[in-house]
């Protein structure tokens, strides 16, 4: 298993302007001391090629692999024209990860009213399949994420269906530690994680001692293990607290259960 950041963890921070990508990379090298980032697309500055090179070489020479490129986007518009721009944001985004090296790229199914989501279905089939044919001439894998708040992949029921009607070996899953809704999470995960090309470490309340009080990590890591996961393990922090203090109180944590498991 490897161990990575996603750039969410320091939302907050970017937002006030005492982040930048740059500034991000060299707190994963030297602070972090970590070897993999998570890149939201709200925490690029742009699309630009010349810019993302910049990244990517600054990330080549601190020895950090970008895992991940993740946008935001949402299929099963009801204008045929919203559907085809989602569509092509997703292809766009995935010329953005392959110049930036990176082997993924997360995407979302999406959200809409539940009661319009069986009526919906077949729309976001379909354009995650156009996705995955061109992402498959970059080289590129589709991770898709479950999500809850009104999204059509509340549980690992909803999320492995899409993956059967997708039926593409360009389309896995960005598995997340604490999105599943199922009665059961961790069945759920470990049913889940044979799809897994890359994984978000969720913590959400955390004690000043290093403490997740919302998940069980012994769960997870006994899932990990079991499953021999060695794809990137990415803290993704949506704590309340100051992200400068404990997104690195997050990494020790994490690196205590990678020790008690043995998933170095």
């Amino acid at each position: 298993m490897k161990l990575g950041l996603c750039t969410w963890s320091y939302n907050r921070t970017f937002a006030s302007g005492k982040m930048d990508m740059e500034k991000l990379l060299y707190v994963c090298a030297n602070d972090l001391k970590i070897g993999g980032v998570d890149i939201i697309d709200i925490h690029l500055k742009s699309q630009e090629p010349d810019y993302l090179l910049k990244i990517k070489k600054l990330a080549t020479d601190l020895c950090i692999t970008i895992s991940a490129v993740s946008p935001g986007n949402s299929f099963g518009k009801d204008k045929d024209v919203d559907e085809k721009a989602e569509v092509a944001k997703i292809n766009s985004w995935t010329d953005t990860a392959y110049l930036l090296g990176s082997p993924n790229l997360r995407i979302f199914a999406g959200w809409a009213p539940k009661e319009r989501h069986a009526e919906l279905w077949p729309k976001v089939v379909k354009s995650i399949s156009q996705c995955a044919v061109y992402a498959a001439k970059k080289g590129v894998t589709l991770a898709v994420e479950s999500h809850n708040s009104g999204g059509y992949l509340p549980t690992s029921v909803e999320t492995l269906k899409l993956l059967k009607d997708v039926g593409s070996p360009w389309v896995k899953l960005n598995l997340d530690s604490g999105n599943y809704h199922d009665p059961d999470p961790y069945a759920a995960l470990e049913k889940s994680i044979p799809y897994a090309t890359h994984m978000h470490a969720k913590i959400h309340k955390l004690s000043p001692d290093c403490r997740e009080l919302e998940f069980d990590y012994d769960k997870i890591f006994a899932i990990l293990k079991k499953a021999n996961y060695r794809g990137f393990f990415n803290v993704e922090y949506e704590g309340k607290e100051e992200e400068l203090e404990y997104v690195p109180k997050s990494f020790e944590m994490i690196r205590r259960y990678m020790a008690k498991y043995g998933t170095f």
